[in-house]
């Protein structure tokens, strides 16, 4: 008997995480483990960001509205994708308007390729772990074939800007209130996150204690990203991940 989609997740997020854990220690080339950025006003950039995030929220409710670009037809995956870029475009905007560099984004300049291409050999190691737990091995390549079909790629550049804006908040977060509280309070925010998508899918009560796994899920991965500073090989796990809820075993 297979596992559940969601155990199937926590299974591949863990084995990815471990992974990179043991990668990074090997190639400190790529993750030196440079100091944390500061700020000589903390609280005024924080203070900046939640308005950029506030903004964020703004354009994202226009765009469900359908009053973005009309992402229809043959051509939705490219439009939709630059309607991501204009949802994120106030946190972008922000590192140019406050002139922050990208490693406050978490953005490193050297080695992108070679870190993007880490990520893809976890992501497809983390796919191979959701197989093995959930539709069985033998449906592995029909599984990355899914994830990597061509009609995704607005989601592609979602989950990307997604990653960043996490890291701008983190960032500027962890400059007012330090690092562990930080931490916990972005996990929470990330779980609490998906609490109005599985109440109207019918959630119950109990149904939601899962969100504990999703807290102590966000805070192992925040630890080591936030370790690293390094969004480039997140990307392409959080995305693969992401994209198997498209996937139906028996079909």
């Amino acid at each position: 008997m297979s596992t559940s989609h969601y155990a199937a997740l926590l299974l591949s997020y863990a084995v990815a995480l471990f992974a990179m854990s043991g990668i990074a220690h090997r190639a400190p080339q790529l993750w030196p483990a440079p100091e944390a950025a500061s700020f000589a006003h903390p609280w005024r950039e924080l203070a900046w960001a939640l308005v950029a995030v506030a903004a964020v929220l703004v354009i994202g409710m226009l765009y469900s509205r359908g009053w973005l670009l009309p992402a229809t037809g043959t051509h939705r995956p490219a439009l939709d994708a630059v309607n991501q870029v204009v949802i994120y475009a106030p946190l972008l905007l922000l590192l140019a308007w406050r002139r922050h560099g990208l490693d406050t984004a978490w953005l490193p300049r050297h080695g992108v390729l070679a870190r993007v291409a880490i990520g893809l050999g976890l992501a497809w190691l983390a796919l191979f772990a959701y197989a093995l737990a959930r539709p069985g091995p033998g449906a592995w390549p029909r599984l990355v074939a899914e994830v990597y079909a061509p009609r995704h790629i607005s989601h592609l550049v979602q989950v990307l800007l997604e990653d960043v804006s996490i890291a701008i908040l983190f960032v500027r977060l962890r400059g007012a209130l330090g690092r562990r509280w930080t931490l916990l309070l972005v996990a929470v925010l990330f779980a609490a996150a998906h609490v109005p998508g599985m109440l109207a899918g019918g959630a119950d009560a109990s149904s939601l204690r899962q969100l504990a796994g999703d807290v102590v899920l966000g805070v192992l991965a925040l630890t080591l990203l936030q370790h690293l500073r390094d969004v480039w090989w997140f990307w392409m796990v959080h995305f693969a991940l992401d994209m198997t809820q498209f996937f139906r075993a028996g079909q």
